[in-house]
């Protein structure tokens, strides 16, 4: 009894840890608009596309940047179906920089295309 006890509490415990449980985009993303660091525009509507982004940001690994410096590269825009508008940033290498969170996301690099 006491074994079952602790085994819950434990799983309870590291449920409240998960600091993924909560997506950092939401809603239906309808246009996906990057301003590469060279000055190039990227406009991607194609839903595949920006579902797999989303996804991957959601779903991967992040960290606070409270003690983080970051150089700026490219400027990412997400447009949803009511004209609403939310930037984050994305780097060379895959990674973003998300509503205070640096998610270790390994994204296609549109930029370089």
């Amino acid at each position: 009894m006491k074994r079952g006890l602790l085994y819950c509490f434990c799983f309870i415990f590291l449920g409240a840890c998960n600091q993924y449980s909560e997506p950092l985009i939401q809603g239906e993303i309808v246009k996906l608009i990057i301003e590469c660091e060279s000055g190039e525009t990227i406009e991607i509507v194609e839903q595949k596309t920006i579902n797999k982004v989303l996804k991957d940001i959601n779903q991967s690994r992040r960290e606070g940047t409270q003690e983080m410096e970051f150089s700026i590269e490219h400027q990412v825009t997400l447009e949803n179906s009511d004209g609403e508008t939310e930037s984050f940033y994305f780097f060379n290498g895959g990674k973003a920089l998300v509503s205070g969170y640096y998610v270790h996301s390994n994204l296609e690099d549109f930029c370089e295309k």
